[in-house]
């Protein structure tokens, strides 16, 4: 097949090609979706032997999708800017002061020690010792992590657990 003939054809039917890809990366940005068209389009016009003119388009089409299954496996991680700089999701004092506006001022009072404490007895064992060590205490996860030898993302996992009922036993009171 001649390199006019597949560049005519991407020409013609390159939106399409973004357009499925964008439906296999939802919620990445188009310039995504024309990165892995391009690349696709790269790798055939490099190969001597391409399929027959009638099965160029589902050639094309399952190498996208194979492209597209190599972008979101090897795809690194993006750092939001509006991000918090600690990996371990939303702080406490934040939940409480979203569902009480004035809760760092109660947390000063007995009365709000007490109620934070019966909060912390809602947790379980290990997600209550996350809580009090993270926020409490404000060890980072990462030495939370070596001290404890446990995973990083299971030490995230009990905090957004902990999180969750705590919001929950909050409401409800």
């Amino acid at each position: 097949m001649k390199d006019l003939d597949v560049r005519s054809f991407f020409q013609s039917e390159r939106e399409r090609f973004i357009y499925y890809v964008r439906s296999l990366l939802k919620g990445t940005a188009k310039m995504d979706a024309e990165d892995v068209v391009h690349d696709v389009l790269i790798k055939i016009l490099e190969r001597a032997d391409l399929p027959a003119p009638d099965f160029l388009a589902a050639y094309i089409y399952r190498s996208l999708r194979n492209r597209a299954i190599d972008y979101v496996r090897t795809r690194k991680p993006t750092l939001s800017l509006d991000a918090e700089s600690d990996e371990g999701g939303g702080k406490l004092i934040d939940l409480l002061e979203d569902l009480k506006p004035n809760a760092l001022e109660v947390l000063q009072t007995q009365e709000g020690k007490e109620q934070l404490f019966e909060a912390l007895e809602v947790l379980n064992e290990t997600e209550r010792e996350v809580i009090i060590a993270h926020e409490l205490e404000g060890v980072p996860f990462k030495e939370l992590s070596q001290m404890w030898s446990v995973p990083l993302n299971t030490l995230l996992s009990h905090k957004s657990r902990a999180m969750m009922k705590l919001k929950k036993h909050f409401l409800d009171s």
